[in-house]
């Protein structure tokens, strides 16, 4: 299995809490077959920096998260079997 993780987006200033951000929404589907360097999910900071979740491996997309959900740089939002 590979893990597929929150991205930093962004840099933490020293001494503060990790950096935030939202996993806005899905763009494969629950169960669906990915590829590598496909974009999964799009995400946003606290300071509004868009992102993606790319594929990081070939194979079935499960989500760990829903969108909508805040999340810390570096959590589990899916695994690719």
């Amino acid at each position: 299995m590979t893990e597929l993780l929150f991205p930093a987006l962004g840099r933490r200033p020293a001494g503060r809490s990790p950096v935030r951000g939202v996993l806005v929404r899905w763009l494969a589907a629950d169960g669906s077959a990915v590829h590598v360097g496909d974009r999964l999910a799009e995400v946003r900071s606290a300071g509004d920096l868009v992102g993606w979740v790319p594929a990081l491996a070939t194979g079935t997309l499960w989500h760990q998260v829903r969108a909508g959900e805040v999340l810390c740089a570096g959590a589990v939002v899916g695994l690719i079997d």
